[in-house]
């Protein structure tokens, strides 16, 4: 049985994820964390509709600063963001977002239990932030650049 820490995690993982999906009619869920996202988002009566894919979502053991993400999942040739998805704390940032990587799957947005970030040809850009946290502890853990500005909200606020 997972500890209660891991539970309210995954619960924060899984809800900031299941935001993304609003207004999306078509999704593609990869294996693991995916699966997980689209059981809640069934649960709820919001389950994917049979349309063109908008959105995809794949989990994530790392992820360069340009967005090529290491998943055992590759989406099928499909023309559209691809979100990652991560279990990993604030303490395992680091190893996740590692300097190389040219190949992997291109990902957009990388949703954390504890941040939201984008990924651009500029780098990485926090989006959200858990509440307690700030976006200068997450450059301490990191050893690329991160970027934030005025728009940085608190995680699931948007």
């Amino acid at each position: 049985m997972p500890s209660p820490e891991h539970a309210a995690s995954l619960e924060r993982l899984l809800s900031r994820a299941a935001e993304e999906c609003e207004s999306k009619r078509g999704l593609w869920f990869g294996r693991g964390l995916p699966q997980a996202l689209r059981s809640a988002i069934d649960l709820h009566g919001e389950g994917a509709k049979h349309a063109l894919t908008e959105i995809a979502f794949i989990e994530v053991s790392a992820v360069s600063p340009q967005g090529r993400a290491v998943s055992d999942t590759v989406p099928p040739g499909l023309g559209c963001p691809v979100v990652g998805l991560s279990q990993c704390t604030v303490e395992q940032l680091g190893s996740l977002v590692r300097q190389r990587g040219d190949t992997g799957v291109q990902i957009t947005r990388l949703i954390c239990p504890f941040a939201v970030f984008d990924f651009s040809p500029e780098g990485v850009r926090v989006r959200e932030v858990r509440h307690g946290l700030t976006a200068a502890d997450l450059q301490a853990k990191l050893s690329t650049t991160l970027w934030s500005g005025p728009d940085l909200k608190e995680l699931g606020t948007h």
